[in-house]
Order: structure tokens, then C-alpha cells, then sequence
């Protein structure tokens, strides 16, 4: 039985990630942050078992490490001065804001692995491939390459490793080494390249307009699976505009706790992001009845 998230529109996936990155960019307040953190964690976990996020692990966390660190060196706004470093100024405010980045970095991160496990180069093509074809060409042959290239080059070296022991020559060696490997890859991939290019023209590509199968269909649940999203997103401009869901630093900090309407935009703000696990676990409930009575 196919469920869940990925198995909805293409459409309806595409304007939820633009709607979640544009809601994580505009409430810039640790809170909220914190809270899509821990949501966009889990939907890795839930689409792949935290796969992708583990393997970019240690570039996130130093990319998060060195946003926590630099902000303070170079922001020295703030009243409130901890400390000096190389006889700088590091201000409360500026710790914080290097801490709201650093946690913005990340929920936006864990949430784009997400969009290539929700939507794959079919469902990418279905989106753009009929306005805007030369692109969405380019793009997927572009997403492709580095990967492709990072695969043969693996098998190249571990044939090479073989016949050679690049360990035991002195780094001249070495580097002539890597160089004749990216010489192998490079003609491999261009033999590749033309094999390809004559397939295609066999088969007649470009000779005249080519027709589809389209599978995916824009359901009822589709459109209110949009309208629902569209609506959470104006209350979170809304919220926005009117300075909740942005903690203030400067002149004076603003209390961390959420106060008042502030927890109504929150609401709505976790309700959006977490849209793709409400939809999972509610799919996972329906199997689940469905097997007991079947």
C-alpha cells in the first residue's frame, strides 16, 4: 500500500517545502527554531531513518559550529558585553543572533534533505519539464553528474589500487597517480556522453513532439491539502508583520517565553512544518485499521 507524504501531488510537496522555507526564514525567534529543528529531524527519520542527515552530520554541525562563532567575532552591537576577545567587545545579543542563524541554517538544511526523498526526478520533470524543459534538463543532468562521477571514480581507484600501491611511492608519484585517474574518468565519461548522444538520436529524440503518460492527479485532498497551507502561511506573514515570532535584540532583549498571541502563531507555525508528519502518522493509522479488519 503506497501512504504518506510522497505519495501525494507533486505540486501540493513542491508549495509546501516554499511555504516552510519561507515561514523558517521570517520567524527568527530561537522557540520556533528549536521546534522546527526537532520536527524537520524527525520527517528525516520518518522518510529514511535519518540516512541523509547522518551522512551530512559533521558539515552541518560545523557549518552550525562556525555560524555560533564567527557572529559574535563580527557583531558587536548589543549593550550587554560578556566579554572581550582580541580586545572585541562579545555582546549577549550578538551570541544569540549567531545562535537564531545557526538554528535557521539547520532547520532549513534538514529540511531540504527531505525534498529529494519527497520529490525524485520523475515528480521533478512532471513540475518544470513542460514550461521550462531546457532547465529542468540541465538541472536533473546536473544533479546527476556529481554523484556519477564521484561513483566512477571510486571504481577507478579501487582498480587501480589493484596493480598499484599509491601508499608506498613518494608524492610525485602519487600526484602522476591522480592525475592519470581523472584522465580515465574524463574519457570514460565522454565515451559515455557520445553513447548516449547516438542512442538518443536513434530513437529519434527531438525530431518532433513527444507525447507522455502523466500518472499523478490533482486530488480533492490535493486542493485542500494546498488551501490549508496557504492559509497557515498568510497567519504566519501575518504574525510577521505584526513583530511576533522575531525575538528583538536590539536596544533591549525581549523575553525568551513566548507571551500572549505569540503562542497562536507558534501553533500555526508547527502546524505547517509538521504538516508532512501529521499526513504519515494519519496514512500509518489508516494501514494499521485496515490490516486488523482485513
Amino acid at each position: 500500500m503506497n501512504y504518506g507524504f510522497r505519495n501525494i501531488h507533486p505540486l501540493t510537496n513542491f508549495l509546501y517545502y516554499v511555504f516552510s522555507f519561507a515561514i523558517i526564514m521570517l520567524n527568527q525567534h530561537p522557540f520556533f527554531l528549536i521546534f522546527s529543528s526537532i520536527l524537520t529531524v524527525f520527517l528525516n527519520f520518518v522518510l529514511d531513518a535519518g540516512r541523509t542527515l547522518k551522512n551530512w552530520g559533521k558539515f552541518v554541525l560545523f557549518l552550525i559550529l562556525l555560524f555560533i562563532v564567527i557572529t559574535p567575532l563580527f557583531n558587536h552591537r548589543g549593550s550587554v558585553i560578556l566579554f572581550y576577545a582580541f580586545q572585541n567587545p562579545i555582546t549577549l545579543e550578538a551570541i544569540l543572533q549567531g545562535f537564531i542563524n545557526a538554528l535557521t541554517l539547520f532547520s532549513v538544511v534538514a529540511l531540504f534533505f527531505t525534498f529529494s526523498l519527497v520529490i525524485d526526478g520523475e515528480k521533478f520533470l512532471f513540475l518544470f519539464s513542460k514550461h521550462l524543459p531546457g532547465w529542468t534538463l540541465l538541472t536533473m543532468v546536473s544533479v546527476r553528474f556529481v554523484p556519477l562521477l564521484k561513483r566512477r571514480l571510486e571504481e577507478i581507484r579501487t582498480v587501480h589500487q589493484t596493480k598499484h600501491s599509491a601508499q608506498k611511492h613518494s608524492i610525485l608519484t602519487r600526484l602522476k597517480h591522480g592525475l592519470f585517474l581523472v584522465q580515465i574518468l574524463l574519457t570514460w565519461s565522454l565515451e559515455d556522453g557520445i553513447q548516449t548522444a547516438d542512442s538518443m538520436a536513434a530513437r529519434g529524440y527531438g525530431l518532433q513532439k513527444r507525447s507522455r503518460y502523466v500518472r499523478y492527479k490533482f486530488e480533492k485532498q490535493d486542493i485542500f491539502l494546498v488551501g490549508w497551507m496557504s492559509l497557515l502561511t498568510g497567519i504566519s506573514i501575518w504574525g510577521w508583520f505584526l513583530g511576533d515570532g522575531v525575538l528583538t535584540l536590539f536596544p533591549v532583549i525581549e523575553p525568551l517565553l513566548l507571551e500572549g498571541r505569540e503562542w497562536f502563531f507558534f501553533t500555526n507555525f508547527l502546524l505547517l512544518v509538521g504538516l508532512p508528519l501529521l499526513i504519515e502518522g494519519k496514512d500509518a493509522l489508516q494501514w494499521q485499521f485496515w490490516k486488523r479488519d482485513n
